[in-house]
């Protein structure tokens, strides 16, 4: 939830009234104040800049300031680019309330290690109590193309000719957000916002993403992103920004261990496991690129494409081989090479020699090279029909007709609501800027122009499936019986049960006859495992015993089990043997919950028992989730078909194992000194019989 003084903050930063810049000077030859008071006037900022600097009486023919503190009037944005400790004596002499936001381009804080993090922290603590919020510190500045509001060093902006677009960046490296602002640019892609979020001892990227949302000038949000340090806050803006029908889109490093060290070292902040940062961004809606290539591509086609309704995809190009490349791409991704109708056959027939070749992919035949209005004719026959979803034209060495072609589709792209791209290998020089400024993308490679069509097309996909999900709504009340402690067996199988969670009948006997008694009334086999806050894993210890029939078995098997335990782990503390009532038959799945220290708790569902190393296929999602979601994921997963019944065996419980992962997410979100937490198995029974947790091992944090 953002505070007044963020809102406040952010508005100053990308709307500001009025700059002031501390260290201004007119030397524009070097990086900092003299760079950013060009930038401005360059930019034609139209608020009030404040040049900073005890050194002048004016600059660039303004009255310049001793110090922050002496500017008479209140001020939007101060701009700190001085050295470290000036930067503190700066904020110091301020009277509360004097600056709404401090952008701090200076470096030498957190980055630098632990004594850089204490300065950083007294920093940030001495700005809030001046009501003050802060970006930085050891960022590039940020940028509003669209009011002249461009305080940064970004080289990009010594042109008076960047024009501003629907996309906005944020980056927590200077150095890689100015480079994929300056590419995009070349590239045709406007960029209206940037801002280098530096260290982030304040504001960071969900706070930027989240202004960025309600902006209406912005369309398309895009990150660059070392480590999240808001995880409860990021889940929310990007939920925001789905609802909004807004892509984000990030760049997230750091998947390797040396990359995690890196970024790390770089940000002087935790990355988090990445398995747990991509199962947020696919339960989000967040679109994730793998290089800086592949974000600005998909920046591309989310900014020069409409939404799409579909994922069958029609293919077209004057070589066969072009066709090739562009199919096995599409199907690779997901996408339906959906095959040619013959309504669409005999129309493109009309236009195209009898040796063209009618399929899907179409060859439309290398002539056509010459007739850039058939090529693009072929494509408005498959757009405006509706078999379609969307299409890819792939054309190379279009030299004396390329303008043409450009001409041809940016009318198409006019008169139809569907996605399509171009794949143009080497056009002529005198289309280059055409190309750069055409409504639809272009790339230069038919594979990555059908690769980057079927990111347009299941994202949408995924994103109409994400909004029809429900958000999860409390529907468990566990009382007073789920809050008991978790430091023993008896108050964890409490917690359980309150929770809704079904167990087998059991009891933690301390002495063979307590155990006798509860075997002889159940009056069927029994499993006894070792009850021990400090053993996790009992079956490899020989902790479990298993099909347990009679008095004689049952006391064997709690010697068993004790004299194990008691070897293996010889200072854990033994609280008796637990007595289970054996549950046999149905479908072994696992239920777990890891607390992440990023994201917090996430529950991990899939194949159980042994079946989990076998095949996988394991759902993980941030805490609570619905059972709507759990169900939906768990029907289409490589379990499905078990669950709807197996070559003669019957329908299982589905709903109660849905309802069950729905519980435990809700136990894991109120428990937050729940560490982590594995039901493995637990026995999905017959349609209507429900779901039984086996055996479950808590890990108890602080």
């Amino acid at each position: 939830m953002s505070t007044k003084t963020e809102n406040q903050a952010l508005e100053a930063l990308f709307e500001p009234k009025s700059i002031a810049i501390v260290g201004a000077s007119e030397d524009a030859s070097r990086m900092g104040g003299g760079l950013i008071m060009r930038f401005l006037d360059l930019h034609e900022f139209s608020g009030t800049v404040y040049p900073v600097n005890p050194k002048y009486e004016s600059v660039n023919g303004l009255t310049c300031f001793p110090s922050l503190a002496d500017i008479p009037d209140s001020v939007d944005l101060a701009v700190l680019s001085v050295p470290a400790k000036i930067v503190r004596q700066t904020v110091e002499a301020l009277e509360p309330g004097h600056v709404k936001c401090f952008l701090i381009i200076t470096s030498g804080f957190g980055e630098l290690g632990e004594e850089g993090k204490r300065l950083e922290r007294e920093l940030m603590d001495l700005i809030r109590s001046k009501g003050g919020r802060a970006v930085g510190p050891n960022s590039v500045g940020s940028i509003n193309l669209w009011n002249g509001a461009v305080p940064s060093i970004t080289q990009l902006l010594d042109r008076k000719d960047v024009e501003p677009g629907n996309v906005a960046l944020a980056s927590q490296s200077g150095a890689v957000g100015a480079a994929i602002l300056t590419e995009a640019e070349r590239q045709g892609i406007g960029t209206g916002h940037f801002v280098s979020s530096g260290n982030e001892a304040d504001l960071e990227f969900s706070d930027y993403a989240r202004y960025l949302v309600d902006d209406g000038q912005v369309g398309i949000i895009g990150g660059y992103v070392e480590s999240i340090r808001k995880g409860e806050g990021f889940i929310d803006v990007s939920r925001a920004a789905l609802e909004a029908g807004k892509p984000l889109i990030v760049l997230k490093v750091g998947k390797s261990d040396a990359g995690a060290i890196a970024a790390q070292s770089h940000t002087g902040a935790l990355v988090g496991s990445d398995a747990v940062a991509q199962a947020v961004f696919d339960s989000s809606g967040v679109l994730r690129a793998a290089d800086g290539d592949q974000f600005i591509d998909f920046m591309k086609v989310f900014n020069k494409t409409p939404a799409s309704h579909g994922k069958r995809i029609a293919l077209v190009s004057h070589s066969g081989g072009a066709g090739v490349l562009a199919a096995d791409a599409a199907t690779e991704a997901g996408l339906n090479v959906a095959a040619l109708p013959e309504e669409l056959r005999a129309k493109v027939a009309e236009i195209l020699p009898d040796y063209a070749g009618f399929n899907n992919p179409l060859d439309a035949t290398g002539p056509m090279v010459f007739r850039p209005d058939i090529l693009a004719e072929c494509l408005r026959i498959f757009l405006t029909s509706d078999h379609y979803d969307a299409a890819v034209l792939s054309v190379k060495l279009i030299w004396r007709n390329g303008l043409e072609l450009i001409e041809e589709l940016t009318k198409l792209h006019a008169d139809v609501d569907k996605p399509f791209a171009v794949s143009w290998v080497a056009p002529h020089e005198n289309a280059m800027e055409a190309i750069r400024k055409a409504p639809f993308p272009v790339f230069s490679d038919p594979a990555r122009a059908a690769r980057n069509i079927a990111a347009r097309l299941l994202y949408d996909d995924r994103l109409r499936v994400l909004l029809a999900d429900p958000r999860p709504s409390r529907d468990v009340e566990p009382g007073v019986a789920g809050e008991a402690p978790l430091g023993n067996v008896e108050n964890q199988k409490a917690v359980l049960e309150a929770y809704g969670v079904r167990l087998p009948r059991e009891m933690v006997a301390a002495t063979i006859d307590e155990a006798e008694e509860f075997r002889a009334a159940l009056d069927s086999a029994v499993a006894v495992k070792i009850a021990s806050p400090d053993i996790a894993h009992r079956t490899e210890i020989g902790g479990v015993v298993t099909d347990v029939r009679g008095e004689d078995e049952l006391a064997v098997a709690c010697d068993t089990v004790n004299n194990n335990a008691r070897r293996h782990h010889p200072d854990a503390r033994i609280e008796g043997v637990l007595v289970q009532e054996m549950v046999n038959g149905g479908l072994e799945v696992l239920i777990g919950v890891k607390r992440d220290p990023v994201f917090g708790p996430m529950i991990v569902f899939g194949p159980g028992g042994t079946l989990v190393e076998l095949i996988g296929d394991v759902n993980m999602l941030p805490c609570p989730v619905s059972e709507a979601v759990a169900y939906r994921l768990l029907d289409g997963s490589v379990l499905g078909p078990l669950f709807k019944g197996f070559r003669g065996s019957g329908p299982l419980d589905l709903k109660a194992l849905a309802s069950t992962i729905a519980r435990v997410s809700w136990l894991a979100a109120d428990r937050p000194e729940i560490a982590e937490l594995d039901l493995n198995p637990v026995a999905v029974l017959g349609d209507g019989d429900g779901c039984v947790a086996v055996d479950y091992k808590f890990t108890v944090g602080d």
